[in-house]
């Protein structure tokens, strides 16, 4: 793709198992307004052979009811199954455990109950090795689904499809789906913002940075009393924090509550004045941009 080659070849890289970047994943989608292009980006997890079912004279939502909620839709219930399942042995427990993941079930023993099963262990270190699911470590080891097209399809079409095989998936994607399009985007608008800093890094202001995660911790705040702390990006030089992002996939601004928030929790960080990032799909309120001295506003646009 154009960012690793220098040269675009979408025939060749239909049979590619690795994902793109949102940013490769656009110039299949010409004509799609930026927030559409992050929507489909998430929904194929840019992988170029789920990217190219999206028909681009069609509205995305049509897009999205022809292939996940309608009779032979590409990303049917037998085709995320195989895809799943492929030699491994016990597969409704392996999917059980998917969908466990993607409906928030994301620690080991929460994983086993909800699937039924006195120890996930073994399958858990499959779908890892797979790199299906990710294993994060905190306090408490827990698991997310690296692939966001299976997140979406676990989450959102997997108990639709009885209504999908009637003919009448649509009813289902606008009563359970199509307003809770935007919390599905919300950790992949996070990957979004770290395949930009990456690509971005040394220009335009940002620092070099070699790793970065999400944080979370328990703090005692100015009146003792405990208080959660969760950053969306924390940047990394080594062991030196560098940058620190936040990232907001709403219609609605990043306005003067979302802004102290943030700065809030950053007081409790084991840092100094590190360059703050805000990434936010509706903009930004007057008072953030009147406030936000030396912090980088990001707008979805200019993430392509």
């Amino acid at each position: 793709m154009i960012a690793r080659s220098g040269i675009f070849d979408p025939v060749s890289h239909l049979d590619t198992v690795l994902p793109d970047t949102h940013i490769e994943t656009a110039q299949f989608l010409g004509g799609y307004n930026s927030e559409d292009k992050a929507i489909c980006y998430g929904l194929t997890n840019g992988v170029a052979k789920y990217i190219v079912q999206f028909d681009t004279s069609l509205s995305l939502e049509e897009n999205i009811l022809d292939q996940f909620y309608s009779i032979g839709g590409y990303f049917s219930e037998e085709q995320i199954r195989t895809t799943v399942t492929s030699e491994k042995q016990s597969p409704a427990l392996y999917n059980s455990i998917i969908s466990a993941v993607a409906t928030g079930h994301t620690k080991n023993g929460e994983i086993a109950s909800c699937v039924g099963a006195d120890d996930v262990t073994y399958p858990l270190k499959v779908l890892t090795n797979a790199e299906i699911l990710e294993k994060r470590m905190s306090k408490k080891p827990y698991y997310v689904l690296n692939d966001s097209m299976l997140e979406f399809w676990f989450r959102y079409v997997n108990r639709a499809t009885s209504l999908i095989n009637a003919d009448n998936g649509q009813a289902y994607y606008y009563s359970n789906v199509k307003d809770h399009l935007h919390d599905f985007m919300g950790k992949i608008f996070e990957k979004m913002a770290k395949e930009y800093l990456m690509l971005n890094a040394g220009n335009n202001g940002l620092p070099i940075l070699t790793e970065i995660t999400d944080y979370q911790d328990s703090v005692l705040d100015e009146e003792r009393k405990p208080k959660q702390i969760e950053i969306d990006l924390l940047g990394k030089n080594g062991k030196d924090i560098l940058l620190v992002g936040e990232c907001k996939f709403k219609n609605s601004q990043f306005d003067k509550s979302d802004f102290k928030n943030l700065m809030d929790k950053i007081k409790y960080l084991p840092v100094t004045n590190p360059l703050v990032c805000i990434f936010s799909l509706g903009g930004f309120s007057d008072y953030v941009k009147n406030n936000k001295g030396d912090c980088l506003l990001i707008g979805i646009d200019d993430m392509y």
